[in-house]
């Protein structure tokens, strides 16, 4: 891989590790202040709104900045900011909730902002893009399997101020770090307006059948699994199972250990799995629904945690591939605006079918949801392949 990438690859891992601590510590210390489940779940909230939000805007940013200059103002940004609230935290002798809750808006606006252009930068800095997205996939994965745990131990070893502080010289790593990312500078049209350029991404989206086809894949996807998010996960091994919360939580672990092993496969076969790229999603998907299927027939918890590898292992192979094709699909230049277009729809997507699966549990019961979940993967399979002729050619 190329040296480009390396940088951003490491930039992004020490990024991703300082953000893990830095959620774990706002979220111990909102529960801890105000002794409140509703205060503290107000964190994630205000995290997937205030980057739905930026995620919208991205387009705008990209008219003054390259996508490395945004990558490193915005990392650069969050140390300022987590710099001022540490400084203000060792001055004051006490800290309220509504402060933390600006912090967290704060730094969630500019992961917004870098998100989408973290993954439109990746194709100018390598082009093997199957096993560069593997290698962002198996460093993201291993980090969310670690940073949770290691933050809430960091908090609960040294206390808040102390965890502020290995966090803060975290981001400054990161912010060290992406500075030496190489210049990308896409094309601007001077002409466009702020509203074009806004708007730019859904015109593409509306042009390009291969990108809105992606797009209903990804919604179909977040829709089936929808049901492997905390709360439906935790109802289906505590009320089908009858297990305990300490199993809910192998379960997470199963998933992201099946995530690490399909990525680390991926990274062996990458071109393979460029080359054959409608089988790469559709088996991966008709398998995931047999397992999900198999999961009602034989609620036993020894078989569900090697499910939950299984599901984790074949979910890299289908979004992988969809990486890749989409980042095949679009100009490098337009990347940026496409991935915009994404992260708005997801984010948005992801609320509204994690409430919908929410009230389907109460209303028919985790059975129904888990088969639901089943029929929607095979639909999606079953799309893929009655689309392969069309949108798996040159578009």
């Amino acid at each position: 891989m190329s040296k480009s990438f390396q940088t951003l690859l490491f930039s992004q891992s020490i990024a991703n590790v300082a953000d893990i601590f830095l959620r774990v510590i706002l979220i111990a210390n909102v529960f801890v202040l105000s002794g409140s489940v509703m205060a503290t779940t107000m964190v994630p909230i205000l995290i997937g709104l205030s980057g739905f939000v930026a995620s919208f805007l991205v387009p705008l940013v990209t008219r003054n900045w390259s996508l490395n200059r945004i990558i490193f103002y915005t990392q650069a940004g969050k140390t300022l900011l987590l710099m001022c609230l540490t400084i203000f935290l060792v001055l004051m002798t006490t800290v309220s909730v509504t402060l933390l809750y600006l912090f967290v808006v704060g730094i969630s606006i500019l992961d917004g902002f870098a998100s989408p252009v973290s993954h439109a930068i990746l194709p100018f800095y390598t082009k093997d893009l199957g096993k560069a997205n593997a290698a962002l996939s198996v460093s993201s994965e291993s980090i969310q399997l670690l940073g949770w745990g290691l933050g809430g131990l960091l908090f609960a070893s040294l206390g808040f101020i102390p965890s502020l502080l290995i966090t803060l010289v975290l981001f400054l790593l990161a912010t060290v770090w992406t500075s030496r990312l190489p210049e990308v500078q896409i094309e601007k049209i001077e002409a466009e307006t702020n509203g074009e350029t806004l708007f730019r991404g859904w015109k593409l989206l509306w042009k390009k059948g291969r990108v809105r086809f992606l797009l209903g894949t990804n919604l179909l996807e977040i829709l089936a699994n929808s049901i492997w998010i905390s709360s439906i996960l935790l109802v289906f091994v505590t009320s089908v199972l009858g297990e305990t919360e300490v199993f809910w939580g192998y379960t997470n672990t199963a998933y992201s250990i099946g995530v690490l092993l399909g990525g680390g496969l991926i990274l062996r076969i990458s071109d393979c799995l460029v080359r054959k790229k409608w089988q790469s999603i559709s088996y991966p998907l008709l398998l995931m629904a047999c397992v999900t299927m198999a999961v009602l027939q034989f609620p036993i918890p020894s078989l569900f945690l090697i499910a939950n590898i299984l599901i984790g292992f074949l979910s890299q192979f289908k979004e992988i591939t969809e990486s890749v094709l989409l980042q095949e699909s679009v100009v490098e230049s337009d990347l940026v605006y496409v991935y915009s277009v994404f992260e708005v729809v997801s984010t948005l997507a992801f609320t509204l079918f994690t409430y919908g699966m929410s009230w389907a549990v109460e209303r028919f019961g985790i059975t129904f949801v888990f088969m639901f979940s089943a029929v929607s993967l095979l639909l999606e399979a079953l799309f893929v392949i009655g689309m392969r002729n069309r949108y798996f050619q040159a578009d």
